[in-house]
């Protein structure tokens, strides 16, 4: 997640494939090697497209793999305009072992991905940043906070942000940070499988060629035809199975199948203790994708079986429609919000379209949805919901440059920032992330008002703003029961 100012194996999943010659697996430790990666440590280049965003670490365009468990997953608060067609899907992996290499920097220096910087640097801060654009990655494979996942994807340098301060305009050289960005494949363990009423274990996977603006910018060719990427020979990934509730109990799975026109095929072997699956997806000239969901239980029924619970979103109350009222909307805020539910994801302006139409002050707008989830036994029940007021221009022409549409955000052709640094960026408003011991503790009826900073368990406070936008900008009422 860099805008225009910035630009082995797990216990419950085992990724192994495309491993890279020892001599490519060193972590990168000089703070400026970037540089002579290819970035070019200019703002206003980035910003207008005359120096790349990103580049590949060592110049090396190989597809990189590592496996993990993920930390603070959300969709991006502002991208790049001018090399995006939709906001980014972002997250940080705590890679195994055999993957810290792709960590670049110096813990002790405190350089690259070890250097502390603006408020929302900090879910990255000694993990693995990975981005997809939204509308490449499927929500159903959008990866929740504490999940473990493979990836598959490009190692590059993000050339958007090399100090310690916001948009680059003072504090310490720190050095560009390393990222998995674009993915071309996803192998996501839920911790909790929501969509399980049997107490199977969840494994959703997608892969696809479909490397975006991203590729095509690191590939030094910005035609779109380049946003093709190439694809693994292979995509290699382990289900394991739940406890074993009884010592005769058969191993079972089941495929279900979440796109539609899906390309590949996949071979399952089955083990002790889960299947192991390898997917082959064949490249194209053309969009090829893959996205399935594998399950996997026992013969006989689980010692406890999950609890069903029915989650209803009532409506989301404005209190601020602009969390940034010094630089004022002329037509209105437009907002875009998403719900993260035990790893179900929803995009809520789906359900409530007057988000997106201009919201104001005391509004209140109705959601009145339902979503079923089954948490298992002894499993938590957490709510995120986050988003961005979409302030970046978008559908006109910005100093000269066109500014593109980025879904799922309107058009915005009146509103312009007055400082220059803050033209392409949008306002934060605010983060509600609730978080319950049990299922029983989370029936009831609730109200939860946004904050500009929230707790992640076993993290600490974590803004996807400055940190003091979105403090009490809308409140949202939702309501738990079972069944």
């Amino acid at each position: 997640m860099r805008y225009w100012r910035r630009g082995i194996i797990g216990a419950a999943l085992l990724a192994a494939a495309l491993c890279p010659p020892a001599s490519a697996t060193t972590r990168p430790t000089s703070r400026d090697q970037a540089l002579t990666d290819g970035c070019q440590r200019s703002d206003l280049g980035i910003g207008f497209d005359n120096s790349p965003q990103w580049v590949y670490v060592n110049r090396d365009p190989s597809i990189r793999m590592a496996s993990g468990v993920v930390r603070i997953a959300h969709a991006s608060r502002q991208d790049s305009i001018l090399q995006h067609r939709s906001y980014d899907f972002t997250a940080n992996l705590v890679p195994s072992k055999p993957f810290q290499y792709l960590i670049a920097g110096s813990p002790s220096a405190q350089t690259n991905n070890y250097a502390p910087g603006a408020p929302d640097d900090a879910e990255e801060l000694g993990r693995v940043h990975f981005e997809w654009e939204s509308s490449t990655l499927p929500v159903f494979a959008w990866p929740t906070d504490g999940d473990r996942a493979a990836l598959w994807g490009s190692w590059i340098w993000d050339c958007g942000h090399w100090t310690s301060s916001e948009n680059n305009t003072g504090g310490m050289v720190t050095g560009e940070h390393s990222e998995l960005h674009p993915l071309n494949g996803i192998a996501v363990s839920r911790k909790s499988p929501a969509l399980s009423a049997r107490g199977e274990s969840e494994t959703d996977v997608f892969v696809s060629n479909e490397g975006d603006a991203a590729h095509a910018v690191e590939q030094c060719a910005t035609s779109t035809a380049n946003r093709i990427q190439p694809l693994a020979k292979s995509y290699r990934f382990f289900v394991p199975a739940p406890p074993k509730p009884a010592p005769g109990a058969r191993l079972e799975y089941r495929v279900v199948k979440q796109i539609a026109g899906g390309s590949g095929s996949e071979r399952v072997r089955t083990e002790a203790h889960g299947i192991e699956v390898t997917v082959k997806l064949h490249g194209r000239q053309s969009v090829v994708d893959y996205g399935k969901s594998f399950f996997v239980s026992w013969s006989a029924p689980p010692k406890h079986a999950p609890v069903a619970l029915r989650v209803t979103l009532k409506s989301i109350l404005i209190k601020h429609a602009d969390p940034n009222p010094s630089a004022p909307d002329p037509s209105g805020a437009n907002w875009v919000l998403y719900a993260d539910l035990n790893g179900v994801w929803q995009l809520l302006n789906k359900w409530a379209p007057r988000l997106t139409m201009h919201v104001v002050d005391g509004e209140r707008i109705p959601i009145n949805r339902t979503v079923k989830v089954h948490v298992p036994h002894g499993g938590k029940v957490s709510l995120l919901v986050q988003g961005r007021e979409c302030d970046e221009p978008a559908g006109r022409t910005v100093l000269g440059v066109q500014a593109n549409l980025l879904y799922p955000c309107p058009a915005n052709t009146d509103e312009l920032n007055p400082n220059i640094f803050d033209v392409f960026n949008n306002d934060d408003p605010g983060t509600i992330l609730d978080v319950y011991r049990s299922a029983r503790t989370a029936v009831g009826k609730h109200a939860s008002t946004s904050k500009a900073t929230v707790n992640f368990a076993g993290i600490g406070p974590i803004t996807f703003g400055d940190g003091t936008q979105g403090q009490g900008d809308y409140k949202l009422t939702y309501s738990v029961r079972k069944g």
